[in-house]
């Protein structure tokens, strides 16, 4: 049960076992924090909550109907967009469909008969938007609220070239960013990266820099004055506060770099493939101990906040 659920059941328990009781009598003192929590409970619900997450909706549809439209549907005329992963391709699809249909006028929804891509971006909070029943009761495509996500997709693939233009520099073919002779020049390559050849003895090393640091850092915490650890209810881990540095000068050429060669993919997409491929979160476990999430889907919960951007 989550801490919303658990905050309903005592509501509804304090309720029905006090009926005739006022609000701030029987409801408020059966939530911690009381009516703090329930106020921070309705300010998430209006910033966060189906209601907002609509006006989200309805304002992006606009704009994207009264403005970026005709930008965007040129841009297909333009460019070619690939994909060399076959489970991308219903973007591909839909981006055809888009162009397909430009100039179809006032038309609400897709022809029946049409084939409709159906691609991960249809999902979540667009699917009530995209899917409308029109005056017969008939589940239709809406037309315009479907470009929106088509060409959301195709920015969010974008940005991983798991869709790539054909012709484009910064957006080419991941292939192509390897150099074409690596595997001819493997001897080389290596050696300027100053790794091994062998797979184990790089392992092997990395092991081995691991452990000395982990054994470093095992000594050393005894010895910190800033740092005391002992068994305590609001935690083990106690730090005491420090002054805050200026910025290393290297770090902010870092930052620079980072966000001159990744400017455009958010930091928490790179978390999230981190995520995905080392399963380094099935250490976290839930606080009950249970949960019915998948192993994919309890990390893109954990990696993605609430609500929709643009």
């Amino acid at each position: 049960m989550s801490g919303k659920e658990n905050i309903l059941f005592k509501l509804a328990e304090a309720s029905l076992g006090a009926p005739e009781g006022t609000v701030r009598q029987v409801v408020f003192p059966a939530v911690f924090g009381g009516e703090a929590t329930l106020r921070e409970l309705v300010h998430e619900f209006n910033t966060r909550g189906p209601v907002y997450r609509r006006t989200v909706q309805t304002t992006l549809k606009a704009s994207y109907t009264n403005h970026y439209r005709r930008g965007l549907i040129r841009l297909l005329d333009v460019l070619e967009f690939r994909s060399s992963n076959h489970t991308h391709r219903p973007v591909i699809e839909a981006l055809a469909l888009v162009a397909r249909y430009a100039n179809a006028g006032n038309t609400t929804y897709y022809p029946l008969g049409e084939t409709v891509p159906v691609h991960k971006a249809m999902g979540g909070d667009w699917a009530e938007v995209v899917h409308r029943a029109d005056k017969r009761g008939r589940r239709r495509v809406v037309r315009m609220v479907y470009e929106v996500v088509a060409f959301q997709a195709l920015r969010d693939q974008l940005k991983c070239k798991e869709i790539w233009v054909v012709g484009a520099d910064k957006w080419r073919n991941p292939d192509e960013d390897l150099p074409q002779d690596f595997e001819a020049r493997r001897e080389e390559n290596y050696r300027e990266l100053r790794k091994p050849l062998d797979a184990a003895v790089f392992i092997d090393e990395l092991c081995e820099q691991m452990t000395a640091e982990l054994t470093l850092l095992n000594d050393q915490m005894p010895k910190l004055s800033w740092l005391d650890i002992a068994e305590r209810k609001s935690g083990a881990i106690r730090l005491t506060a420090a002054e805050a540095q200026p910025e290393p000068r290297n770090l902010r050429r870092v930052k620079a770099e980072v966000q001159r060669r990744w400017g455009v993919v958010p930091l928490v997409d790179m978390l999230e493939e981190a995520v995905l491929r080392t399963g380094c979160l099935d250490a976290v476990t839930s606080v009950s101990g249970g949960g019915s999430l998948s192993a994919e889907g309890a990390s893109r919960r954990r990696c993605w906040p609430n609500g929709c951007c643009w």
